[in-house]
């Protein structure tokens, strides 16, 4: 189960969304009656007379791909700040480039009033009323910028949501899984060392057994040993048992007092 925080989900749906809808929808448009323009992420898309063309610009494109990168870094680097903030500066650029663009767009297809449309000889200059006027993609733009900088900010904290304790997850992995997996996951997260040895958990001379007490190693000297129904705990001279709940915790408990500390896992956007 990978853990990702609420608020980078939020703005990888929202770039998600804007990449969608901007294949949808141009992001900027010229209209009038014979002639339009329509910004796409493959370029300008030229209509003249019912005919249409592409105009293809590597901005548009490149801006796209900046802006999708800037959503899945957060998800692939998890281990510190700066994913956040790498992932503001893609986005700024991919911004710019649209700017660029449009930019472009006021110097080669627009002159003194008149609309430039290129043909097979050079081009033709067409002075019409039209209307300019930006879409949908333009204000997911916005609002996916908004939320990365409040990201790159706040750490992707902004969101305040109590997160399941390592036990909560734990009894929970147990439900859709099996306790030693659970107990394993919690172990990874809280850095303590083990062993597996036939699908058991080897801390010290402690065994996390799940299914037949079989499987235990000659070594060993106590074991939380997982039923279908229940746990039983045996502590080197008598058998106790359990619920599935409390073997869990006291799988945990002593697997802290006798583990040695590994590496945990990191914090995300520390």
């Amino acid at each position: 189960m990978v853990d990702v925080r609420i608020e980078v989900i939020i703005q990888l749906l929202i770039a998600l969304s804007f990449t969608i809808t901007w294949f949808l929808a141009p992001l900027w448009s010229l209209k009038s009656n014979i002639y339009s323009q329509d910004l796409t992420p493959l370029g300008f898309s030229i209509t003249f007379l019912n005919h249409r063309y592409f105009l293809f610009i590597p901005n548009t494109i490149t801006a796209l791909t900046y802006i999708v990168v800037s959503a899945v870094i957060p998800l692939i680097w998890r281990g510190s700040r700066y994913s956040l903030y790498l992932s503001l500066f893609a986005l700024s650029l991919g911004i710019m480039l649209i700017i660029t663009a449009l930019i472009f767009q006021s110097r080669y297809l627009f002159y003194g009033g008149y609309s430039i449309l290129s043909t097979a000889t050079g081009y033709m200059y067409i002075k019409i009323p039209y209307k300019t006027y930006f879409n949908v993609p333009l204000y997911l733009l916005i609002i996916l910028f908004i939320v990365t900088t409040v990201n790159a900010v706040t750490r992707a904290r902004w969101i305040r949501m109590r997160r399941l304790t390592i036990i909560e997850e734990a009894l929970i992995i147990a439900r859709i899984s099996n306790p030693v997996n659970a107990v394993r996951k919690a172990l990874d997260k809280l850095g303590i060392q083990y062993k597996v040895i036939d699908n058991s958990l080897i801390i010290d001379d402690l065994a996390i057994i799940g299914g037949s007490a079989e499987k235990r190693p000659a070594d060993v000297k106590e074991y939380v040993l997982f039923t279908e129904r229940n746990s039983i705990y045996f502590d080197g001279s008598t058998i106790t048992e359990l619920s599935t709940e409390q073997g869990i915790l006291l799988a945990l408990s002593k697997s802290l007092m006798k583990g040695k500390p590994g590496r945990m896992e990191a914090i995300e956007y520390a």
